[in-house]
């Protein structure tokens, strides 16, 4: 392990900006699969966004072999249609609850879109940070634990005054909601057994550069580092849960 003055710079150093910028884009892909009316999509496409997240994180950090060993970290299992699909006892339930779903999704929409945003940045980003803390030793059993501290965790924030400033910041982008329900179709659209590739539209990308100026601010850092306190609180609680060698 890092010495503590190393291990202490490495958890304050901010990611890189490009590194940000992948993560804010895949946040907003992720938060436009509401607005697309076929059932599973949604989750199908969130899965995708979130594993192109942890698999940029890592191979920022050298460290692409460990993309298997963290999926639990990333994935709830809805990243299979065919696995979706194949299950008699919950297709029937989603598809007839589909519709009313789907109305909600869209009408919360102005809270729900930063709010994946926000969950998907917080997802590489917590990871990129426990990357910077040195030699990580990441096994299933652990992924399990980050994914759990980072669901906790992330349920006691109150994220209100990012999302408002997200939203506004989304809002001076004319076009951004079309351009990403596209690049979220063509994910979906996407070989389901090759690596996902987000390919970015530019105004997602002008979308996502005004989402970092919100995310550079001091009460979002602010906001971001009481997460990191509560996910390593509630990490260090669980039995076992050691990242460390």
């Amino acid at each position: 392990m890092p010495d503590e003055a190393g291990s202490k710079s490495n958890s304050e150093a901010k990611p890189s900006g490009w590194l940000m910028h992948q993560w804010v884009v895949a946040g907003i892909v992720s938060s436009a699969a509401r607005f697309i009316p076929v059932p599973f999509v949604d989750g199908y496409v969130q899965s995708q966004c979130r594993r192109y997240v942890v698999r940029r994180t890592l191979a920022a950090h050298e460290r692409p072999e460990l993309l298997r060993e963290l999926t639990p970290y990333f994935d709830d299992g809805s990243g299979c249609l065919a696995g979706c699909v194949g299950s008699i006892v919950k297709v029937p339930l989603k598809l007839l609850l589909f519709p009313i779903r789907k109305i909600i999704s869209i009408v919360t929409s102005i809270r729900g879109v930063p709010l994946e945003i926000v969950r998907t940045v917080l997802l590489g980003r917590t990871l990129d940070r426990y990357l910077r803390n040195g030699p990580v030793a990441i096994n299933d059993l652990s992924a399990k634990h980050m994914r759990t501290a980072f669901d906790a965790a992330f349920a006691r924030m109150d994220f209100h005054v990012v999302q408002a400033a997200m939203a506004d910041a989304l809002s001076s982008v004319g076009g951004w909601k079309s351009a990403a329900i596209k690049c979220a179709k063509s994910l979906a659209n996407g070989n389901e057994s090759a690596e996902p590739q987000i390919e970015s539209e530019p105004k997602v990308d002008d979308g996502a550069t005004n989402v970092q100026q919100v995310l550079d601010r001091p009460e979002t850092l602010e906001l971001f580092a009481k997460f990191d306190q509560r996910f390593d609180e509630i990490l260090n609680g669980l039995p076992t849960a050691k990242l460390w060698p």
